[in-house]
């Protein structure tokens, strides 16, 4: 390209930049009389002062760029001098040398380049960085190139997009690998514990489902703990399925790129960054038009685990059901007593999901059994659930052998859960407590995880 070119396309980069910079000085007069590459140098003297500014240093976003291969979002950390010595840390599963999960830190050095603008480069090895850059395939490194010496697809050679002392955006020069610095506001490892605590909250590995919603529009997401999220205009069999990598922030989620959907505008609802509500109801974007929803409910009534029931938070009738099968198991053979009643499924030969009664089996209480009555489970609206179960419940092979008196007493707390319940769980994104109070009636109860 000419100089006059370069010029040209420099002036309207520049030009554009200063409207949205802050902490940039583009539209000072006397820069207007200096050449091109004088004004990216002081443009780079610019960044460079903001990237030494944070005492912290800086959270390093990084998403790899396009590839055959697709990874998660990465959260790194760095630390920059005026000298051209960076400080990366970070413990992502790619750390080579057995520090895969490990925090690890390592200094190398950093350059910013004058190019057709300016260039932050990081061009010496970095056990940190230089694995998403290695071209060797990221499962056999370091001894086989992958496809093409793509490796991860990551970059190190960054042009400088835009930046402020609050955010500096970056995007890799060779595979596009998007990159975001802002300020860390803690000791580095402090900012993983809330990360992973972040992803504990919102995650487990049962609900692994989630809407996003916005107006009338609803989008089907999942895995969303992996980094790795899909989403489908429908849960079950969709006809297409998008994929975007996500990071966890202290506070929620954000996601590779800006992502649209639905039809309130042209460009419809767009997302990237989601915090949690205040109620932790849900995952609020940005500007609070868009929600991400656990499915839980779904999964909740679905699972196969079994939840324990609170006898405590039963009503009076269902207290004393509960008191006739531990009288039962006792009097069937006075070494037994009640250990815990749940709901799920039970583990013995011919397993049922229902309703799972788990007794001692000898007076020390240091051996257990257990049986189960069927309960059919279903969903008649969000958020609710309904038991039914009737004289003819199918039973598994261990609380079929108990005695008539256990399997009449199991019954009859069986029939006493028919009915309708809304529940309420004590997290709506990782729940360990729900409540059930019946629609109509005062049956009430409260399972644990």
């Amino acid at each position: 390209m000419k100089t006059g070119k370069k010029y040209i396309a420099l002036c309207m980069m520049l030009a554009a930049a200063s409207l949205t910079f802050t902490g940039c000085s583009f539209e000072d007069d006397d820069y207007f009389t200096e050449s091109a590459s004088l004004r990216i140098e002081h443009a780079n003297d610019q960044i460079q002062t903001i990237l030494s500014a944070p005492s912290n240093g800086w959270v390093m976003q990084y998403y790899c760029g396009t590839s055959v291969a697709h990874f998660e979002g990465f959260n790194l950390f760095a630390a920059f001098d005026k000298n051209q010595k960076v400080t990366l840390a970070g413990n992502h599963r790619m750390l080579r040398d057995g520090n895969a999960g490990k925090y690890t830190e390592y200094e190398s050095v950093y350059s910013l380049l004058l190019e057709d603008g300016p260039v932050l480069a990081f061009n010496t090895w970095n056990d940190v960085l230089s694995p998403f850059v290695d071209p060797v395939s990221p499962w056999l490194a370091p001894g086989t190139l992958s496809k093409d010496g793509a490796g991860m697809a990551g970059d190190n050679n960054f042009v400088v997009m835009s930046y402020n002392a609050n955010e500096v955006i970056l995007r890799g020069e060779r595979y596009g690998a998007q990159v975001r610095l802002v300020p860390c506001d803690r000791e580095w490892e402090d900012y993983i514990a809330a990360c992973d605590k972040t992803r504990n909250d919102l995650t487990n590995t049962t609900i692994t489902s989630y809407y996003i919603t916005a107006g009338t529009d609803t989008l089907y997401l999942t895995g969303l703990r992996n980094g790795r999220v899909r989403y489908s205009e429908r849960l079950d069999d969709p006809l297409k399925n998008d994929s975007l990598a996500s990071l966890f922030t202290p506070t929620g989620i954000r996601f590779e790129r800006e992502t649209s959907f639905g039809n309130n505008t042209p460009s419809g609802y767009t997302f990237q960054e989601f915090t949690v509500a205040a109620d932790s109801t849900c995952l609020l974007s940005s500007d609070g038009t868009v929600k991400i929803s656990a499915i839980w409910d779904k999964q909740f009534s679905e699972t196969p685990d079994i939840w324990t029931i609170d006898t405590l938070s039963l009503t009076d009738d269902l207290k004393a059901l509960c008191r006739a099968i531990d009288a039962a198991l006792t009097a069937a053979n006075r070494n037994n007593s009640l250990a815990r009643i749940g709901i799920g499924r039970t583990t013995n030969a011919n397993n049922v999901t229902g309703l799972v009664v788990e007794w001692y089996t000898n007076t020390r209480k240091t051996s257990r059994a257990m049986g189960g009555i069927a309960i059919k489970r279903s969903m008649p609206a969000s958020s609710q659930v309904t038991y039914t179960t009737d004289e003819e419940a199918i039973m598994d092979n261990n609380m079929r052998g108990r005695k008539q008196n256990v399997i009449d007493a199991a019954l009859q707390f069986a029939l006493a859960l028919n009915g309708t319940y809304n529940m309420t769980p004590d997290s709506y994104f990782n729940p360990k407590r729900v409540t059930l109070n019946a629609v109509s009636g005062n049956k009430a109860l409260t399972i644990t995880r």
